[in-house]
């Protein structure tokens, strides 16, 4: 990616005025320049009208004559990666991710259909699996895309969506855990007792209410109870939690 700029260090606020009166970035020499999405657009639209007072006549921006030269940044991101950094953080990460994804989902084929770990203490472990598979599968590209670039492409809706799933699963993942960690327990410390009671009913029991109360964290912000982004601020499009 190629951004235009003046000459020396380019600033958040230069790069959004300079997309928002071109609309478009990329080399100022040869080939049709490509647009951005829709809301980094819109983003640099609404800074560059900001900053139109600060503009000299004929519009164009004051310290900036018509006629001066234009530095282009090669592989620069606003988050600050470079390629280099992006090409190898992206390795390592999808090969993470590729780990997650598989190896939680051979643990849940497992238990489904291997007559020998059909028990119920298997449950609580397959629970955690499908936690884990939907983290990887779901959330962490997502994750990566958006810290590599530095700023949110996939739309407000997604991100809330997003925001929602990532609070649901890693909630759900680290109850699970607990869950697994008190089954042992009781079955050490109770060991006849607890066995009698561990019942399927009851162990399905627990493991709804881990995801019910993991869902009641995540879906509050869904129905709009979070914080609003105040108006007026002009940045980059962002994905947070809060």
């Amino acid at each position: 990616m190629d951004f235009v700029s003046p000459p020396g260090n380019i600033t958040q606020e230069e790069f959004l005025a300079i997309v928002g009166a071109n609309g478009s970035y990329g080399s100022t020499a040869g080939g049709a320049p490509t647009m951005f999405n829709d809301s980094l657009a819109a983003a640099a639209a609404a800074a560059a009208a900001a900053a139109a007072g600060a503009a000299g006549p004929g519009g164009t921006a004051a310290g900036m004559g018509t006629g001066e030269n234009l530095t282009i940044l090669h592989g620069a991101y606003p988050s600050g990666y470079t390629l280099p950094h992006i090409i190898i953080a992206s390795i390592i990460v999808t090969i993470l991710m590729i780990i997650i994804v598989v190896g939680n989902m051979l643990v849940i084929i497992a238990i489904a259909t291997e007559k020998t770990l059909k028990n119920i203490q298997n449950w609580f472990i397959a629970s955690l699996a499908v936690a884990d598979f939907f983290l990887g599968l779901v959330i962490m590209p997502f994750s990566l895309a958006n810290e590599l670039m530095g700023y949110w492409i996939f739309g407000n809706w997604w991100c809330d969506v997003h925001s929602a799933m990532d609070v649901l699963l890693c909630t759900s993942s680290i109850m699970n855990l607990c869950l697994i960690s008190l089954d042992r327990y009781w079955s050490i410390t109770k060991a006849i007792e607890y066995l009698k009671s561990r019942t399927p009913a009851r162990a399905a029991f627990m493991i709804a209410a881990v995801w019910i109360m993991s869902a009641l964290v995540c879906i509050p912000p869904l129905l709009g109870w979070k914080a609003q982004r105040p108006e007026g601020h002009v940045e980059l499009p962002q994905c947070q939690l809060c």
